[in-house]
């Protein structure tokens, strides 16, 4: 449940951004930022937009997105992902799994200091590591199979477990993962590390901080680049920019304004702007390849019509999928899901068992499983979601009309996330559809809403279980994907959700930014044109 509320309440945070997986959000510029750029500059600042100050740079207890924009910068982890998702070393210098899959062995790069110049040892590693998991969403799924994370000696990281577990993959995805100093972790209180304990190994360090206006970085001369050519958050980085500034803006008036006057080199305007923007001459967008999984859960508890698979599959044929998507407004930020618990530029995760299920869309045929399954007339389908997010109520508005149209009455009841979040886990037989979204990167199958279901809904974890363990416990890139076909047949079948399209952020950029491949809001390489 943590798991899911840190998560939601990030998404809150970044409204108007919408970013579902800051942390992997891979974008597609229009127009060359590289090609026609000539050679780096060095110095100059980048002012970047923030919606609201993170307060603090804690990685693993902050769920702010820009406390994620800033860590990156600022932090770096023993393994990353690549544009390809793919986990690589960072402060690493290479890592080997146990030949039983119970055990890892990271081994440091020789030399590593973070911007202070302090030795970076194995035993901060070690207590980062720690820190994470003890209070970090990302690694809930760890915690059950976890045994102990030592440094046997200065320059190793020992991780033992009790079951095969993906551990890399987990690892390289999540942002609290960031190595800090054991000092530093040390000082954190019951809120986290204080901001001022933001000391990091990363191309960027904090230079000043004015609560609720700025957070400046400067280049960090002490940075010890890993090997191999920059791709996502891995390979080596070039800090060109001087200082890299973040200003806090709210209001999204502002923020275009901010735009269209230069006092904004980046940000990440609403959609409603989108259009107003790429008629823009001296802006550039980035669309991400892959940001949120828009969906429904249905709720399998007893009190539920969704208990019964006949209602679910007749839910799934009622739900016109191409219909909502078309709603959405811009046709360059949403993309069909599949029914893929992650999107298609995600090579390793994807899986299209299921498709054909999700293709289907027989609204007869919706009538008769709802009737097999023992709908009363007159009963209604109660649906619920946040008012936060008008796209969510914008889908159940279309699927309540889909409904009404087989003579199927449902109630639409929108909250508050906080109250939403209440009613869904304290009042489970309450309600029978509910609309949000997921992660559709996630770092291993289980942390998606997708394949897990909505925490107490009444789904089937002890079939799902097995089907995890395969996953774990695959030693080979193939096997991986097998057990991956197998938990996405699985899910299908049982529909914890019923996704219903894939919805992608933008980021907007000023024509003088160079280098900036549109991978999220990572800005080492970027520098500024004259």
């Amino acid at each position: 449940m943590e798991r899911t509320e840190s998560r939601r309440l990030r998404h809150r945070t970044a409204a108007l951004a919408v970013v579902g997986l800051v942390l992997t959000a891979c974008a597609t510029p229009k127009g060359s930022t590289t090609g026609d750029a000539g050679p780096p500059v060095r110095g100059g600042n980048l002012t970047v937009r923030l919606a609201q100050d993170p307060g603090s740079l804690d990685t693993v207890k902050n769920s702010n997105a820009g406390t994620t924009y800033i860590g990156h910068e600022v932090f770096e982890q023993l393994v990353t992902i690549d544009a390809n998702y793919q986990p690589q070393p960072v402060l690493a210098e290479s890592y080997k799994k146990a030949d039983d899959g119970l055990g890892y062995a990271f081994t440091l790069r020789k030399g590593l200091v973070f911007a202070d110049g302090t030795p970076l040892r194995a035993a901060d590693a070690v207590a980062s590591l720690r820190y994470w998991v003890d209070n970090g969403s990302y690694a809930g799924s760890l915690k059950p199979v976890l045994k102990d994370i030592t440094a046997p000696d200065e320059s190793t990281v020992s991780v033992a477990l009790n079951a095969p577990f993906n551990l890399v993959a987990l690892m390289a995805t999540s942002h609290g993962t960031g190595i800090r100093k054991e000092s530093d972790i040390a000082a954190a209180g019951p809120t986290g590390i204080p901001r001022e304990k933001s000391v990091g190994s990363g191309p960027y360090k904090v230079k000043s901080w004015t609560p609720g206006q700025e957070i400046v970085l400067e280049r960090n001369d002490k940075y010890q680049a890993p090997g191999g050519k920059s791709s996502g958050y891995a390979g080596a980085k070039n800090a060109y920019l001087d200082t890299i500034t973040y200003k806090v803006v709210g209001d999204s008036d502002a923020v275009l304004n901010g735009l269209q006057t230069g006092l904004l080199d980046v940000a990440e305007p609403s959609h409603d702007q989108y259009d107003q923007i790429k008629r823009s001459d001296t802006l550039k967008i980035g669309v991400e390849g892959a940001a949120n999984i828009q969906y429904v859960a249905l709720n399998h508890n007893p009190g539920s019509i969704f208990a019964k698979p006949q209602a679910r599959d007749a839910m799934n044929l009622i739900v016109d999928k191409a219909a909502i998507m078309a709603s959405q407004g811009a046709p360059e930020l949403v993309s069909a899901s599949n029914g893929a618990f992650a999107t298609q530029t995600n090579k390793g995760m994807y899986s299209e068992a299921g498709k054909g299920k999700w293709d289907q869309h027989d609204p007869e045929r919706a009538k008769q499983l709802f009737a097999e399954a023992g709908l009363q007339p007159g009963q209604t389908v109660r649906m619920i979601t946040t008012d936060e997010f008008p796209q969510f109520k914008d889908a159940l508005v279309l699927i309540q009309s889909q409904l009404q149209k087989i003579g199927i009455t449902a109630s639409i009841d929108s909250y508050d996330f906080a109250t939403l979040m209440g009613r869904k886990n304290n009042e489970p037989n309450s309600w029978d559809v509910l609309a949000l979204m997921d992660d559709a990167n996630p770092p291993v199958p289980s942390y998606s809403d997708n394949v897990q279901g909505m925490d107490n809904m009444g789904y089937p974890r002890d079939r799902l279980a097995p089907l995890l363990s395969d996953y774990n416990a695959a030693d080979t890139p193939d096997e991986q994907k097998q057990a991956i076909d197998r938990i996405q047949e699985f899910t299908s079948q049982n529909l914890p959700t019923i996704t219903l399209y894939n919805a992608k952020s933008y980021v907007a950029f000023s024509s003088k930014v160079r280098g900036y491949e549109g991978w999220g809001m990572e800005f080492a390489d970027v520098w500024l044109a004259g």
